[in-house]
């Protein structure tokens, strides 16, 4: 296996992309309720890696403070970020506005999760985005965690193949099957 800058990310993207849609699928709220099950399911699933997880959530034991982003996994040990995640149930612009604040986090896995009103935009991420961006770290990975209604969840992963900047970007559809019977 080849080395890489970051190793091997903390979580299989499969695992954390079914965690977030078992949880926001179990909430009955909107954004809110959302956004708060989110971040319980990324605390739990940060702390049982043995990571500080960074929320802003309170909970009756502790608390977390957000720290940079929605959600960050931190390895004290290696002081380093193992995981990036923003979430944003707005418009379009607002869901690309904070995408781009993964860019700039060094992390071996960064994921963006949204929904999508109006259709899937996955095309902007990839275009607009991650082709413009210039400082790719090889191997790091994108996961696109996007919701759209019912039944219609749709998960998107992205490695870059180089440091540097990449000319053509293509995001991948995760198989969701084994997913869609664990949301069900």
């Amino acid at each position: 296996m080849e080395k890489t800058t970051f190793g091997q990310p903390p979580i299989d993207p499969k695992t954390i992309a079914t965690e977030i849609i078992n949880a926001v699928r179990r909430e009955k709220d909107s954004s809110p309720g959302w956004t708060r099950a989110v971040k319980e399911a990324l605390w739990r699933c940060g702390e049982e890696r043995g990571l500080s997880v960074y929320t802003g959530l309170r909970l009756p034991e502790k608390q977390s403070y957000e720290w940079l982003l929605d959600v960050v996994w931190y390895n004290r040990i290696t002081c380093s970020v193992s995981l990036a995640v923003e979430s944003e149930w707005g418009n379009e612009g607002d869901v690309l506005d904070d995408f781009s604040k993964l860019l700039v986090v060094k992390a071996p896995l960064k994921v963006m999760i949204y929904f999508a009103y109006k259709g899937s935009f996955v095309e902007r991420f990839e275009k607009e985005y991650l082709s413009a961006f210039d400082h790719h770290v090889k191997c790091e990975q994108y996961l696109l965690i996007q919701f759209q209604g019912p039944k219609n969840d749709r998960v998107y992963l992205y490695e870059a193949p180089n440091d540097g900047r990449v000319k053509e970007v293509r995001f991948s559809e995760l198989d969701l099957g084994t997913m869609a019977a664990a949301t069900s």
